[in-house]
């Protein structure tokens, strides 16, 4: 089996080792297994700071793009540095780096690649190059809501839905400026739908549990493309 992992940026800002310890053992794992891995990072708190920071001294979004893909590739190398010999050692900068570094066997980690282009595309992008069986998403939540958790403390989980039904939760709650992308975003939906990769929304919290997550045995949602 292939898999791409995206990781959100936010299980960087938590600054706890143990996290990406446990990653490193899942994915040597499936490794062990015979299966592919891919892991995509976001950029996290320290994008935003930096962001923030450019944004009131009047820099413009490509160039604040810039600084978020900046700091995602800091937090890929970070998860190399912590596969070692699992990994390719050098974070591709572009879907061409990536195919190439694929190549060659290895766990392959990337951050972002282009301004205008979230991390959620990028992992959408390698999912689709790679021929991935499945995209996983995973971010501080369980899973998909039917409202947003953060707001409606009566938001209900949904275990499976299409992407249809995700566009329509996401609608309005995104948006496109520099550091501000959550879970898919629309290139990245297309990108899901014109190859029909299935993607699994997870909580990283539970990333020891990413086999049991993968075979449904686990709370998550499973998105279908429509």
């Amino acid at each position: 089996m292939k898999l791409i992992l995206k990781l959100s940026g936010k299980i960087f800002d938590e600054e706890d080792p143990q996290k990406l310890l446990t990653l490193k053992e899942v994915v040597k794992e499936l490794v062990n297994e015979g299966n592919r891995v891919g892991i995509v990072t976001g950029g996290g708190s320290t994008a935003r700071k930096y962001i923030s920071l450019a944004r009131k001294m009047g820099s413009n979004e490509a160039y604040l793009d810039l600084l978020g893909i900046w700091a995602s590739r800091l937090n890929a190398y970070l998860v190399v540095f912590s596969l070692n010999d699992l990994a390719y050692m050098k974070v591709p900068e572009s879907l061409e780096d990536f195919i190439q570094a694929w190549s060659y066997g290895k766990v392959v980690v990337t951050g972002g690649f282009q301004p205008g282009q979230s991390t959620a595309a990028v992992s959408a992008l390698v999912a689709e190059a790679s021929n991935a069986d499945l995209l996983i998403i995973a971010t501080n939540v369980d899973g998909v809501y039917d409202r947003d958790p953060r707001i409606y403390k009566d938001a209900r989980l949904l275990t499976k839905i299409n992407t249809e039904k995700l566009k329509e939760i996401l609608e309005g709650t995104q948006s496109v400026k520099a550091g501000t992308y959550e879970l898919l975003d629309p290139m990245a939906i297309k990108i899901v739908e014109r190859s029909k990769i299935k993607v699994i929304v997870m909580n990283y919290n539970k990333l020891g549990k990413l086999k049991d997550i993968i075979a449904g045995k686990e709370i998550s949602t499973l998105v279908e493309p429509e």
